[in-house]
């Protein structure tokens, strides 16, 4: 058993970042059986992202997968891999351009857009809290109580009782 970047990219756009992919198109093509010469999942996916119904979301997906390659699947680091002793290539470019080598990097992104995990935390447990999505309204209230609450200084106790003591939490 090894790791699967795209789920785990798909995983971590959606839950920590807030940016959820699309689903698949219904036409999705199968990974090509070709693999001859492939020595790591980046090698696999290469001929998938070929195909131009998969190539868009395969650019956002795949990168943020990449760049955690180096932890194996129980967290473990690693700086090849297992079959094939390759190399293992942590880098890809983020959804907003940035260009990130490492699992070290990626983390340095996230802090510098802590907003980003903040909002999409705070939409969670909203969501969690009422029993629905928010709308796009109350989205817009949560990022403004994310971001006062960032600028103040404040850290997650604040922003957790803000949200109780927002207009979306006590209007339910």
């Amino acid at each position: 058993m090894d790791t699967q970047p795209v789920i785990r990219g798909a995983w971590v756009l959606e839950n920590i970042l807030g940016m959820p992919s699309p689903p698949p198109p219904k036409n999705v093509p199968a990974l090509t059986p070709d693999t001859r010469g492939a020595k790591t999942p980046r090698d696999l996916l290469a001929a998938h992202t070929q195909e131009s119904s998969c190539a868009l979301c395969h650019a956002r997906i795949d990168p943020v997968g990449f760049v955690l390659e180096n932890y194996d699947p129980v967290g473990r680091w690693r700086a090849k891999w297992p079959r094939s002793e390759a190399p293992i290539d942590a880098s890809g470019t983020l959804p907003d351009g940035t260009v990130v080598k490492s699992p070290v990097e990626f983390k340095a992104w996230l802090v510098a857009n802590i907003d980003l995990f903040s909002t999409c935390l705070a939409e969670k447990l909203m969501t969690y809290a009422t029993g629905r999505v928010p709308n796009y309204a109350e989205k817009r209230e949560i990022e403004k109580l994310v971001r006062t609450n960032r600028e103040a200084g404040k850290g997650f106790q604040d922003l957790f009782l803000d949200l109780i003591d927002s207009r979306t939490f006590r209007a339910r």
